[in-house]
């Protein structure tokens, strides 16, 4: 029996990267995705979708915990938060689900109370292309930092 407390089994942690690749900025959750999953840390899964969908739940139930790392246009450059079930929120359509509203169909639908985070990376440029603005590499490069910081002390 191994008693050694630095064999310490890593959780299963999922990283979905939200948007659009062909939009610019708009594509950055699947740069922060891409970018970790070339780390191969112990543990981390990497998802990258377009957009959320109710399908994406039956996902989660895997996973110990969640980050959902999408683009944002809020003054603040990277954004790491976890995300609070809204007890109030309804949804109005699959085409239109945000973080908060998943987290929330997530927990009404299996009863399992997951973390789940969301890195909200700020964009400044979401026109057809796929390039990214300098600013938002940074921002994204500065978003993979929390990420793995994060991991670590898991």
């Amino acid at each position: 029996m191994n008693s050694n407390p630095s064999s310490h089994i890593p959780s299963k942690i999922l990283i979905l990267g939200v948007g659009n690749i062909l939009m610019s900025d708009d594509g950055i959750g699947a740069y922060i995705c891409s970018q970790i999953d070339a780390m191969h840390l112990p543990g981390v899964t990497t998802h990258i979708v377009h957009q959320l969908h109710v399908e994406l739940i039956e996902d989660l139930l895997n996973y110990d915990s969640v980050i959902i790392a999408d683009a944002s246009i809020k003054e603040k450059e990277v954004e790491f938060f976890p995300l609070q079930p809204d007890k109030t929120q309804t949804l109005s359509s699959s085409h239109h689900l945000n973080a908060n509203m998943l987290n929330t169909l997530f927990q009404k639908v299996y009863g399992k109370t997951t973390p789940i985070f969301l890195c909200a990376v700020r964009g400044d440029n979401f026109e057809m292309g796929e390039i990214f603005s300098v600013q938002t590499m940074k921002n994204a490069n500065n978003a993979i930092k929390i990420i793995c910081d994060w991991i670590k002390k898991q």
